[in-house]
């Protein structure tokens, strides 16, 4: 009863998931018990057979242990011999389908493998066996080792999901600026320049001069040069206006975020990274709220000043490619400020 029912059971979840059509990934465990169970129920139906009541969890525990092993072989053998890239989306979709059902795997086979141990163990030292003994090991501990596998998935996936909650995501973008997908921080480090990442920059313009500082010692780029004061990545799921208010608010909180001005967009790729680069321009006329935010060797410059350093290693690669730019569009604006 307990095979028929659990392959009864399977083989609708199994049509649900096929006519709900709520997840393109393969649900491998739930296809492979299914299967298993379902092969079982015919065997017994036809020969009129069956194991021993004594024995059937522990026959059914050894049939279902057939399915993660199975995953984990394919696992092994498509890590192997598959490319970076999927060819096509059905492959695509059956590695997620094999990556989503791996942990599951390892912890069924695991919890499977103590119990086998037991029982060798059991079999070693205490043979033969008492009724007490086979009714644990035989017919308790085999329902207990999928509960035990179940209760120690669902504490994993809560435990991944707390991680991922505090995961920052950042957006994997072509060239025109189009989403293209997400990937976790130290995934995207990692990988350097494989990527394109969206990345919002804010140059600040007071009395036609350029408000510059040092970059922070922790920045994976050309850290310690000159540069712009705030640079950011865009968080996956964060507009343009939203990062740039975000980190203008980190850096500067007392200038209001609506003098910020898109100006720019360009991409910047070099051996470290691989960025489309946002510009936006502040300008403001109280220069002393620049100060309040303790950055390291900032001031105003001139844009004489820059041009002397201009291609000595002393500003970063990022702002020597928009100084032209910066400079046409703030000297322009000076000269017709006050027409």
């Amino acid at each position: 009863m307990s095979v028929y029912i659990g392959a009864g059971v399977g083989v609708i979840e199994c049509t649900c998931l096929f006519l709900c059509r709520k997840s393109l990934i393969p649900p491998l465990i739930l296809y492979a018990t299914t299967g298993m169970l379902v092969l079982m129920s015919a065997f017994i139906f036809f020969t009129g057979s069956s194991n021993p009541p004594q024995s059937a969890p522990f026959i059914l525990e050894i049939s279902a242990l057939v399915s993660p092993a199975v995953i984990l072989l394919l696992h092994r053998r498509h890590r192997s011999s598959a490319p970076d890239k999927p060819r096509n989306k059905y492959k695509q979709l059956l590695t997620q389908g094999i990556e989503a059902a791996v942990v599951t795997s390892r912890v069924v086979l695991l919890t499977g493998l103590l119990h086998f141990l037991a029982i060798g163990c059991t079999l070693l030292f205490r043979s033969p066996l008492s009724d007490t003994a086979r009714l644990i090991l035989f017919h308790i501990v085999p329902p207990a080792v999928f509960v035990v596998s179940i209760l120690f998935n669902q504490l994993g996936i809560c435990y991944f999901n707390t991680i991922m909650k505090h995961t920052r995501f950042l957006p994997i973008v072509n060239i025109q600026g189009k989403i293209l997908g997400k990937m976790p921080v130290a995934e995207l480090i990692r990988k350097k320049n494989k990527f394109i990442c969206p990345v919002v920059r804010i140059a600040v313009a007071s009395q036609g001069m350029l408000f510059l500082a040092s970059r922070p010692q922790c920045c994976l780029l050309e850290k310690g040069r000159m540069d712009l004061p705030m640079e950011t990545f865009l968080t996956y799921g964060e507009s343009l206006k939203q990062g740039a208010e975000r980190i203008l608010k980190q850096t500067f909180p007392a200038i209001a975020p609506d003098k910020l001005r898109f100006s720019l967009k360009y991409h910047f790729k070099n051996q470290v990274t691989n960025r489309l680069i946002f510009l936006f321009l502040l300008d403001i006329e109280d220069d002393t709220l620049l100060y309040s935010a303790g950055l390291k060797n900032a001031k105003l410059w001139t844009f004489q000043q820059i041009k002397y350093d201009i291609g000595h290693n002393y500003f970063s690669s990022c702002f020597e490619n928009e100084y032209e730019y910066l400079k046409s569009v703030i000297c322009t604006r000076e000269k017709y400020k006050g027409l």
